[in-house]
Parts: C-alpha cells; structure tokens; sequence
C-alpha cells in the first residue's frame, strides 16, 4: 500500500478548499497503476474540519492474500 498526505488550503471565513485530489489520483491509477482504496483524514482544526488526509492507494499487481 501507498499513502499519499494531502493538505487543505485552511480559510477562516469559508470552507477549507482542496484541488489537487483529483489530479493525485488520476496520476496513481491511470500512470502508475495503483487502485485508489480511500481516504484517511489524519489531521483537524479547532472546529473540526478536515485539515490534511491521506489517499490509499494499492498496487493493482499485488495478489489480495499477499501479505506485502
């Protein structure tokens, strides 16, 4: 598995923003051929919002019941 940490753009008069998802993703998949699994958010502000996340990502070579 690969985890790739991700940051949100904080403003404090309107919601945190976040662009570069897609294009992290997209990158993963369709150029180095890893299954996009999920999202781990790992830190918060002060009113709970989201501030950074973790993208999980699986090499689509790796058989399911491999231990790796």
């Amino acid at each position: 598995m690969e985890f790739v940490r991700l940051r949100y753009a904080n403003n404090k008069l309107i919601t945190s923003s976040l662009k570069e998802h897609q294009e992290v993703i997209e990158e993963y998949v369709e150029k180095k051929g890893m299954e996009y699994l999920g999202f781990i958010p790992v830190l918060f502000d002060a009113t709970g919002k989201v501030m950074e996340m973790d993208l999980i990502f699986r090499n689509q070579q790796v058989e399911s019941g491999s231990t790796k």
